[in-house]
């Protein structure tokens, strides 16, 4: 049976689906403390303390998701920072790398999943267990202490292509805390529910609920920036401007400083992606440096006078996160603001009531990577009934589809992807207690469709509403992702409909 849902609700359970599991984020922490132990144990010359080793990136900041399996990065990232106790000014860069990885090496176990140097990173990359994988990053780095350096700055190293070593200014700690202050009155709303929640799920893993670490407490802020993750890794997959995709620092970084504590997903959604647009006006080719439209219309991501573009760490501002936007023709602003499109389309124009399964398959266990199915249905050619639609709880009614193979009709879902050429059959089913009437709805997208002048969106009756047998035939002739739906008609009212079935026509799998 089609389940539908709010779509409050729909982002939510999307969301859920998103979290790392309490059993993999306990191997996942399991694993940074033995590294942290290990780390903290070693003998590094020069250096005058212990070395203090934390988490940053998603794990720290409670935005971690589950990986997509066709992105480039389907692992679990654990990031941590190994902070000697070297004066800045009294070693180098390449000495605090070289003595970083020679302390992981002396672990036999490390050696053998340690990945060659990085530019910035040591990486060691374990096992796939249970179809999930990690990979760990130690960033080796010291005291940032020039005199314009924040509190918790450091000085992480970074190799060049040419093997030349430099000093990179970070601040992960003063970052997590200042998204813990954005986060902090939502994260207080929310806690004690959530963290009761998961004790009571999983009490073979917690002794009480103080037990449950902080990371498994979301708030809307958290829920969003997973969403916004998945639906750029899902958009961007296998695409030509994939190399191009927001990085998921700037993502962090913008929906913290706009989000003003909305209780609910679909409303910080929202006011994002309001945002977002009213800065894409800078991407304009008459567009002209205005200062006073800093601090005002432009203060999250700025185009600077000289062309470049300008998103700064708000904990560091000496980096600047879009420092590479203006490259290949702005190729990385013009694909940030393409996607902020995709979000309104996939995520803020939705109907209130959706069909849940569509819409968590469609952005969490996604058919096809190459596009998003099709999430708006609120489309212009769309025809609205002639009669008022009071949904009476009581009743149902779901669609089946099935399409022609050349031995037997073979049963499809909404959104699975179907080659052209097709013969489609759809059966409604209702509890709805005779007599009543049956309207069907199809709906087509996408530029085949309206080339041929086959867009449609009509409301017609079905011919037969005397048989117990209630099926419709189509076929697949355009690319592109279209609707079916169907509407029970009783006394003149609309008292049930099945959602929106998608059928994604595609050219090839």
């Amino acid at each position: 049976m089609t389940q539908l849902v709010t779509r409050e609700q729909a982002l939510l359970v999307a969301a859920k689906k998103l979290d790392i599991s309490p059993s993999k984020y306990k191997q996942a922490i399991e694993r940074f403390n033995s590294m942290k132990l290990h780390l903290e144990q070693g003998n590094y010359p020069g250096s005058f303390h212990i070395p203090e080793v934390y988490l940053q990136g998603s794990f720290k900041l409670g935005t971690e998701i589950r990986p997509f399996k066709n992105s480039k990065d389907a692992d679990y990232d654990i990031d941590l920072v190994c902070r000697l106790g070297h004066l800045k000014q009294n070693t180098l860069p390449s000495n605090v790398k070289s003595q970083v990885g020679d302390r992981i090496k002396e672990n036999g176990t490390y050696l053998r999943i340690l990945d060659d140097e990085g530019k910035r990173c040591w990486t060691l990359n374990y096992a796939v267990e249970d179809g999930v994988g990690f990979h760990m990053d130690v960033l080796p780095s010291v005291t940032e202490n020039s005199p314009l350096a924040r509190q918790h700055s450091i000085a992480a190293t970074n190799k060049d292509k040419d093997g030349n070593f430099t000093w990179t200014t970070s601040n992960p700690k003063g970052f997590a805390e200042w998204f813990y202050e954005k986060n902090g009155v939502a994260f207080d709303r929310e806690k004690l529910i959530q963290k009761q929640q998961v004790f009571n799920n999983q009490r073979n893993l917690y002794n009480s609920v103080d037990d449950v670490p902080n990371i498994h407490v979301k708030t809307p802020l958290q829920r969003t920036i997973q969403l916004l993750k998945r639906h750029r890794d899902v958009r961007f997959s296998q695409s030509d401007i994939e190399d191009y995709k927001p990085i998921s620092m700037v993502i962090s970084v913008l929906a913290a400083q706009c989000y003003q504590n909305e209780s609910s997903i679909f409303e910080t959604l929202k006011n994002l992606v309001a945002n977002f647009e009213r800065h894409s006006n800078q991407l304009n080719n008459q567009f002209i440096y205005n200062q006073a439209y800093v601090g005002s219309l432009y203060s999250l991501i700025t185009r600077t006078a000289d062309g470049k573009w300008s998103i700064l760490n708000p904990t560091n501002p000496g980096e600047n996160f879009a420092d590479r936007w203006h490259e290949d023709d702005h190729a990385r602003a013009k694909a940030f603001f393409q996607w902020v499109g995709w979000l309104r389309d996939d995520l803020i124009n939705i109907n209130q009531i959706i069909e849940h399964d569509l819409f968590t398959k469609s952005l969490v266990d996604v058919y096809k990577t190459s596009s998003l199915p099709v999430l708006n249905f609120q489309v212009a050619h769309k025809d609205s009934g002639n009669w008022p639609i009071t949904i009476n709880p009581r009743y149902s009614a779901t669609i089946k589809g099935k399409y022609e193979t050349n031995v037997y009709w073979k049963n499809f879902k909404s959104g699975q992807p179907l080659l052209k050429g097709k013969r489609l059959k759809f059966k409604l089913n209702t509890d709805v207690p005779p007599p009543f009437k049956i309207y069907w709805q199809v709906v087509n997208t996408g530029q085949e469709a309206r080339d041929a002048g086959q867009m449609r969106g009509e409301i017609s009756e079905h011919a037969n509403n005397n048989s117990s047998d209630i099926f419709r035939t189509e076929s697949t002739s355009y690319s592109g992702d279209h609707w079916v739906e169907g509407f029970v008609i009783k006394d003149d009212r609309c008292v049930a409909k099945t959602g929106e079935f998608v059928v994604s026509i595609r050219d090839t799998y």
